[in-house]
């Protein structure tokens, strides 16, 4: 018990120097005690600083592990951790979804088989956020305004936590800086006996305290991170539970006026790319099933919800 204690006071102190004896006063043991806490916290990967004579500090606030995660997120809603996922957040929820039915949440510090949409790969390395919300139907939006509001919900989120304004793109990226900091899946969950939706899954990957050498060269002329933009390391687990909090509470109400007011495609010229064909049109508004309403050079308007659009300067 000692040694998660000895963490529990490291974190309360943000980065501060605590002496072993103050430490073994404040939880009644001996100093031998708090040394081989802190020794066997060091070898689980804790970057704990030992100074002679002084004390012990956390190097680091983003200490985005098992224990520390499930411990902020245990009052918030069920949480399965894994290190890494050889697959995606979003394919271990479908797994755990189909034997549990109440809310919960699966996060990962790192997946091998990230999912964008359009059947595209999400790369997804070490230091980024990645994690899959499943709501069963009864706490869920309008089918329409599930990945709006979740989209709203992660941008305000991650303002509070880093200091930072971002955009959202229609209809599910959110961008920083002018590039790409966020992807949103979201998956149904079809109830085969009711012939409806029983639930979804949200998967949310975040680009947080990562550099552009952990990306493919082709994207890293159009991504970024928390890290790059706001100039530090950002505390994942701290973004994690306000993520996850305010989706849950956004899927309770209509967000898209503030949705339209974060949007950046709107009033801008785009192509329109439809089953391998592609259109230039221009992107005049979104409707309240959150779809984007574009009006081709023809001047025809069409209401979408699938499709992808490219601004011209992309």
């Amino acid at each position: 018990m000692t040694k998660k204690e000895v963490l529990n006071k490291l974190l309360a102190l943000n980065g501060k120097l605590v002496s072993g004896e103050s430490l073994a006063s404040e939880l009644g043991v001996s100093r031998m005690a708090i040394s081989k806490a802190v020794n066997s916290l060091k070898d689980d990967g804790y970057p704990i600083i030992v100074k002679e004579r002084k004390g012990y500090m956390l190097s680091s606030f983003d200490l985005f592990k098992k224990d520390v995660v499930l411990s902020e997120m245990t009052s918030v809603i069920k949480t399965y951790f894994y290190e890494s996922l050889r697959g995606s957040s979003n394919n271990e929820a479908k797994a755990i979804a189909a034997s549990h039915k109440d809310p919960f949440l699966v996060v990962t510090a790192m997946q091998e088989g990230g999912k964008g949409r359009l059947g595209r790969s999400f790369s997804s390395p070490l230091g980024g956020l990645y994690f899959s919300l499943y709501l069963p139907s009864d706490m869920l939006a309008d089918g329409d305004l599930i990945t709006t509001n979740a989209a709203l919900a992660c941008a305000l989120a991650i303002e509070e936590v880093s200091g930072h304004d971002v955009q959202i793109k229609w209809v599910n990226d959110i961008y920083m800086g002018g590039k790409k900091l966020v992807g949103i899946l979201t998956e149904g969950i079809v109830d085969l006996e009711l012939g409806g939706l029983s639930g979804a899954i949200i998967g949310i990957g975040i680009n947080v305290n990562t550099d552009l050498s952990d990306y493919p060269d082709e994207l890293k002329g159009t991504i970024t991170s928390l890290k790059i933009e706001a100039g530090r390391e950002i505390d994942r687990v701290k973004l994690l539970k306000n993520a996850v909090e305010k989706v849950i509470e956004f899927q309770k109400k209509d967000y898209l006026d503030e949705y339209r007011k974060r949007c950046f495609v709107l009033g801008k010229s785009l192509t329109v790319n439809k089953m391998g064909r592609k259109f230039e049109a221009k992107a005049v508004d979104i409707d309240d099933r959150a779809r984007l309403i574009v009006e081709y050079e023809d001047g025809k308007r069409e209401a979408l919800s699938s499709a992808e659009v490219t601004l011209h300067k992309e």
